[in-house]
């Protein structure tokens, strides 16, 4: 019975995906340098085979080219794939959609009544569509390996977090910053295996790492492709890219002004990663604590959906808030994090205001809806007004991590 109503369900969200593909815009109206990637790193692996893709001084990890790979492979020709490389665009919007039934069935533990309709609060949500639709990113994929690795550590399945966290950084190497979250979790759960345990867990992981590399050892371009994790780093060393972050209430124009810059000997670069950092450890420092057993008697954590929901929200606001080089799109993730969020808690102020701000944000730099580069005019637009909106979500959920840390201490206060 179980499998069939997730039968049902899966078809419903394929069908959701079927209609999304046909609604899709057949064109690329922003990012032309991005398109123009697309289509000539899809046309080189057509004609020479995925393994040679490296010498081409690609910047872009691994994963992704298996995705050109197989777009290559379906439109079969030079002529079908310059006119139809928006269909990358349907092999984006499939593993989101494939992400948001993992958020129906979280919610299906949970018990959650309209476990099947709510996720369609985040997948119908413009600000989640935006990046893939209008301006042609690829960033819900790394976001859904991500979210499905974080909610496999959650149920204590480690081999299969593991594999989809490597599917996420062979992506995007941004999916880093899950890295520690989803390592806490893991550990808390593995620190009780034997070494043979240990070892069979990791090995699906080392297999997999290896087959996605194999290409590119076999034509002795390995070296070559794991450059590619590093080389976009600093690319562009802008103390902003398009995000509207605290550099926007700082400088007027953030975007022409490079981040080597600084004062009191740091440059602005140095102290945009202090404070991610910084900010990072100390939300993750008590499930640290907690995943290794310190302060067992003063720390009453749960590594339940909520908490590490809360967490990775926190972190993706303080990687994008803070840090310089950030594109508009970075905050992307924080959509379906929260989303979850907003519905296991039943708190969707907070997730509106997320929304609100990486639409106005997307929006105000790129200007697609608008139909022309004009600046805006509105105050809403404003990189200052967006930063104030993101501000203000950082210290709400901020709020939310200290309220949970008073509570832990209470329960234990209450159970002495």
């Amino acid at each position: 019975m179980k499998f069939s109503k997730d039968l049902k369900i899966f078809t419903f969200y394929t069908f959701i995906f079927i209609i999304g593909c046909f609604l899709m815009p057949k064109t690329y109206v922003w990012g032309y340098n991005d398109r123009n990637c697309w289509v000539s790193w899809c046309n080189y692996i057509y004609h020479f085979g995925i393994q040679n893709i490296y010498k081409l001084k690609v910047d872009y990890p691994p994963l992704i080219h298996y995705f050109l790979w197989l777009l290559a492979k379906i439109l079969g020709s030079s002529e079908n794939i310059f006119m139809n490389i928006y269909k990358l665009k349907y092999m984006v919007l499939l593993i989101e959609t494939i992400s948001i039934f993992f958020v129906y069935k979280i919610l299906e533990l949970k018990k959650i009544k309209y476990a099947h309709l709510l996720p369609l609060f985040i997948l119908f949500n413009i600000a989640f569509w935006y990046d893939n639709a209008l301006f042609g990113q690829v960033d819900g994929v790394y976001t859904a390996f991500a979210f499905i690795s974080l909610s496999f550590a959650i149920l204590k399945k480690p081999s299969l977090s593991l594999v989809f966290f490597v599917f996420c950084v062979n992506f995007k190497l941004q999916g880093i910053i899950f890295l520690p979250v989803i390592a806490i979790v893991l550990f808390n759960e593995i620190k009780r295996y034997s070494i043979s345990k240990i070892a069979l867990t990791v090995l699906p992981t080392i297999i997999l790492q290896f087959l996605i590399m194999f290409p590119f050892i076999y034509v002795g371009d390995l070296k070559l492709a794991l450059n590619s994790f590093s080389e976009s780093m600093g690319r562009y060393p802008m103390v902003s890219m398009g995000a509207y972050n605290i550099w926007s209430l700082i400088f007027d124009s953030p975007q022409i002004m490079n981040d080597n810059m600084g004062i009191f000997h740091f440059s602005y670069n140095s102290f945009g990663l202090i404070a991610f950092f910084g900010l990072s450890g100390l939300v993750l420092l008590p499930f640290a604590f907690k995943s290794l057993g310190f302060f067992n008697k003063t720390l009453k954590l749960e590594f339940n959906f909520e908490n590490m929901l809360l967490v990775c929200v926190l972190i993706i606001l303080f990687f994008t808030y803070f840090n310089t080089q950030m594109h508009a799109r970075y905050s992307h993730p924080i959509i379906l994090f929260a989303g979850t969020l907003a519905i296991l808690r039943k708190d969707y102020m907070r997730f509106l205001l997320v929304s609100l701000a990486v639409f106005l944000n997307m929006e105000g730099a790129s200007k697609i809806l608008k139909g022309n580069i004009a600046d805006f005019k509105t105050f809403w637009f404003q990189p200052w007004f967006v930063s104030l909106v993101f501000l203000a979500i950082i210290v709400l959920y901020f709020y939310d991590f200290v309220v949970l840390l008073v509570k832990s201490t209470k329960k234990l206060r209450s159970l002495n």
